[in-house]
């Protein structure tokens, strides 16, 4: 007899507090990082050391009733609306061109909004196409030709979805998004022939879109030598080269750095590693990072024990949405990558990757209330059996 139509729902367990915990230390190392980071700026642009300040932890209290809202939501019920999904993601990031709802700064437009509500729409984007991916590589395929149309049509909307990012233009985000569907498509169990290809096939278009255009160009060519253009497009790294250089293994001292005063560009988002590692040290970044490590540990054991495939790709995929930025923006910060403006989940400055950040980990909680069930509740005729 398959039971699969007569299992009605799990009874919930707790939710992984290791994985909570962890998300919540490193929201606070944010919360102070980025007010030490922001303060002098913050002062001399809007005349208050704390503007940021207040404005994270509004959007922490904000991203904390979010996560704690999406671990009570069964995970499951998104299956249902990836549609909708699909279709307000296109429309997001079509408003982004539109001229008096959207906004841009330092020559990118991101943000839609009204007055002081602004919001990033890609940050909240990368949630709703993780779901639809997870729900199409999850479900059962047989044949050459379904597995061909399987792969062929998602691509096509990933490419789509791609190059309106691209066009705002948002390069961190856009890479960030397409690393995280191939490792999707990857552990989905997908053909490593059929992967192999769509990288062979994207070659022509990362070269049209790196070394075609010449501010990337010139930065690839800073992160393999930024010292031949010290005060030009290597400037930024070097500064962080010396922000880790100044900060040794304990650090100047919270605070007490100098390297986010004029300095460093955008020392409370983009850069924030690098204003630890001089205030904190080796000892502050191997914290960081160590977090981080905890919340990639985690995020894999509870999609593994996840109890059904849909639970497991979408465990990883939003684990891997977070660890995957962590990864670029510290790649940055140290020089492993070349530059791209991407903020550090949930210690950065912002209000939409920190709220989207938390939903995503909600999601990956309500996961784990399921992973960690061992009873099993079943409905039939009406009548209980567990």
């Amino acid at each position: 007899m398959d039971l699969k139509p007569v299992i009605d729902s799990e009874e919930k367990g707790r939710a992984d507090l290791i994985l909570l915990l962890a998300v919540f230390v490193l929201v606070g190392i944010g919360i102070v990082m980025s007010y030490s980071a922001s303060a002098v700026f913050a002062f001399k642009q809007f005349g208050d050391s704390f503007y940021f300040l207040k404005r994270q932890i509004l959007w922490f209290l904000v991203g904390s009733i979010a996560l704690l809202l999406f671990q009570e939501i069964d995970y499951r019920i998104y299956k249902k609306y990836t549609k909708i999904m699909l279709l307000l993601s296109f429309i997001l990031l079509i408003l982004i061109f539109i001229p008096g709802i959207s906004h841009g700064v330092k020559g990118s437009v991101r943000w839609l909004g009204f007055g002081m509500f602004r919001f990033q729409p890609a940050e909240f984007v990368k949630i709703f196409i993780v779901i639809y991916l997870v729900k199409v590589f999850s479900s059962e395929r047989t044949g050459m030709a379904n597995q061909v149309i399987q792969l062929l049509i998602p691509m096509l909307i990933i490419a789509v979805i791609f190059i309106l990012i691209m066009l705002q233009p948002d390069f961190g985000t856009a890479i960030d998004l397409l690393l995280v569907s191939m490792f999707i498509l990857f552990v989905s169990g997908f053909p490593f022939i059929y992967i192999l290809m769509l990288a062979i096939v994207s070659i022509p278009m990362f070269y049209l879109l790196i070394y075609q255009v010449d501010y990337r160009r010139a930065r690839l060519m800073a992160y393999l030598n930024p010292w031949t253009d010290r005060f030009g497009n290597g400037y930024h790294i070097i500064q962080s080269f010396i922000g880790f250089k100044k900060g040794g293994l304990l650090g100047t001292g919270l605070g007490f750095g100098t390297q986010k005063i004029r300095r460093l560009p955008e020392p409370h988002t983009d850069f924030i590693f690098a204003v630890i590692a001089e205030e904190s040290g080796l000892l502050g970044t191997s914290c960081v990072c160590i977090l981080y490590i905890i919340i990639f540990w985690r995020g894999l054991s509870i999609s593994l024990k996840a109890p059904d495939e849909f639970g497991k790709l979408l465990g990883i995929g939003l684990t891997l949405l977070i660890i995957v930025q962590a990864f670029m923006n510290i790649g940055v910060a140290t020089g492993s990558l070349p530059t791209t403006g991407i903020p550090l989940p949930l210690v950065s400055y912002g209000g939409s990757s920190l709220l989207s950040n938390m939903i995503a980990l909600g999601i990956l909680l309500n996961i784990s209330r399921y992973s960690n069930n061992s009873g099993l509740t079943i409905r039939l005729d009406n009548k209980v059996l567990q």
